[in-house]
């Protein structure tokens, strides 16, 4: 009896999550990919689980597997972060470009947009993308960014009849701008981006969440595209950076990366009641070895977003 309460118990502990790594190895149907894109779905798996076990469990033994089962899923959540720490931290960062990173919220109000604005000038950073922005805001924020950063790519092309919610700028100057169509729309937008002492192949993007299997299948597209683009690079560096609507927890990103080195940080949602521990890390950089990230870090000040800002230091110097 005893022998058989031990089983019962390793199974109601570990199956849900041996279930959820199974799930992530699985790209379709849609929801079954969204339903692994968190590790906290252990937790449903674990109930559901219940409905088979409860017989040979008491209550108390439910909610100890159940506290149990959340640890797991908080730790699975942030395994990634946690494994690259200690490497991460030990890196310096006295030579690097600063990129920063936000989807900003689509209808931003002026007392929001005035303060972004403020930060970007003053930490003048060196490469800026920005997602989830209206054409007017780009207008505004073009005519207030552009006497610090002189370049910029709008995020669309009236002559090709393109248009995105993405904006980026710099300090040094783009070159050879493609746009993916989709339509009218252009999820990933391709650059050469010409720094003093070589050229990047920057490639931004941003598909749409996958909130149903039409658009979980532009969002696949624009990730093909993407990996096509990877490929075919032939500059020496590759930068890939955006809100991918893919997460961490997804095995299509191992395919995605490959070649690459990345620092997870979760980003998504933010929300005061929802701690960064329990988000996803949905907002991506990504840099072609041998160049490496030597820091990453969420920026929380811009709390009327329900994304984080994110601020990166990557080492071009191999």
């Amino acid at each position: 009896m005893i022998e058989t309460r031990l089983v019962i118990t390793s199974i109601v502990i570990l199956l849900p999550s041996l279930i959820w790594y199974l799930m992530r190895k699985v790209h379709s149907p849609w929801w079954l990919e969204n339903a692994a894109s968190t590790p906290f779905t252990i937790l449903l798996i674990y109930l559901v689980l219940m409905l088979v076990f409860i017989y040979f469990l008491s209550l108390q033994q439910c909610v100890i597997y159940l506290l149990v089962n959340f640890i797991l899923a908080l730790f699975l959540n942030n395994l990634a972060a946690l494994s690259h720490s200690v490497a991460f931290n030990n890196q310096p960062c006295s030579d690097s470009i600063t990129i920063f990173q936000f989807n900003i919220k689509y209808q931003a109000a002026d007392n929001e947009l005035i303060p972004l604005i403020e930060h970007l000038i003053a930490e003048k950073y060196h490469l800026i993308a920005l997602q989830g922005v209206s054409q007017q805001l780009k207008r505004q924020m073009i005519v207030a960014l552009s006497p610090y950063f002189p370049h910029f790519i709008s995020g669309g092309s009236a002559q090709q009849q393109v248009f995105s919610d993405q904006l980026l700028f710099s300090r040094y100057a783009f070159a050879n701008i493609n746009y993916y169509k989709n339509g009218q729309n252009s999820f990933l937008i391709s650059s050469q981006w010409q720094l003093p002492f070589t050229t990047i192949s920057l490639h931004s993007l941003h598909p749409p969440s996958p909130r149903n299997e039409a658009l979980w299948q532009i969002r696949n597209k624009t990730l093909y595209q993407l990996k096509d683009e990877l490929k075919n690079s032939t500059g020496k560096y590759s930068l890939v950076i955006g809100d991918l609507n893919l997460s961490t927890h997804s095995n299509r990103i191992n395919n995605l990366k490959q070649g690459m080195n990345t620092e997870f940080v979760n980003s998504w949602p933010n929300k005061r009641y929802i701690l960064s521990f329990f988000a996803l890390a949905i907002d991506h950089l990504w840099v072609s070895k041998p160049a490496s990230i030597c820091a990453r870090q969420r920026i929380n000040k811009f709390t009327w977003s329900d994304h984080y800002a994110i601020k990166t230091q990557v080492d071009f110097n191999k």
